[in-house]
């Protein structure tokens, strides 16, 4: 990902996640800046079909929804997953795989053994087909996601 695709990907996060309220450019440029190596797009040969942003955290704690900037913690466990997504018309196509295969391996890179997410709008099932098992994590931050949103994780592979 660069600067250049932060307006797509917001469009994208517009389209994808209502009715949360969208974190847009600007939280995206953040985690651009703040930890480069975890924000992918895929499908650049069509445009930005969709994209991936994750950076080191630690489990146990959700990232607050739309928090415009984020520190690293020190000694991270997981790398979380901050955000997951397709264009609508591109989903079922098997994009989240090459994606996932990414973020292993940039988490094993970064020796963190686990992946992490919260899962949102009912997408408990199609996270656990990708190995994910819902985990500890329902702090006051959760909240904010809506009420159906579940911390997920998964052993890097």
């Amino acid at each position: 990902m660069i600067a250049a695709d932060l307006a797509a990907v917001a469009a994208i996060e517009r389209d994808s996640h209502n009715p949360l309220p969208p974190e847009g450019a600007a939280v995206f440029a953040d985690r651009l800046a703040t930890f480069p190596e975890g924000c992918f797009v895929a499908g650049p040969e069509r445009g930005v079909a969709g994209y991936a942003i994750a950076h080191p955290w630690r489990l146990g704690t959700v990232p607050a929804l739309g928090l415009a900037h984020i520190d690293i913690p020190q000694a991270p466990d997981c790398l979380w997953l901050h955000d997951v997504a397709l264009r609508p018309a591109l989903r079922g196509r098997g994009l989240i795989p090459g994606l996932l295969a990414r973020l292993d391996a940039l988490a094993r890179a970064h020796a963190l053994p686990m992946l992490a997410l919260t899962a949102v709008h009912g997408t408990e099932t199609l996270w656990s087909r990708h190995g994910f098992a819902a985990a500890p994590g329902n702090d006051a931050a959760l909240a904010a996601y809506g009420a159906t949103a579940r911390v997920m994780t998964r052993p890097v592979r």
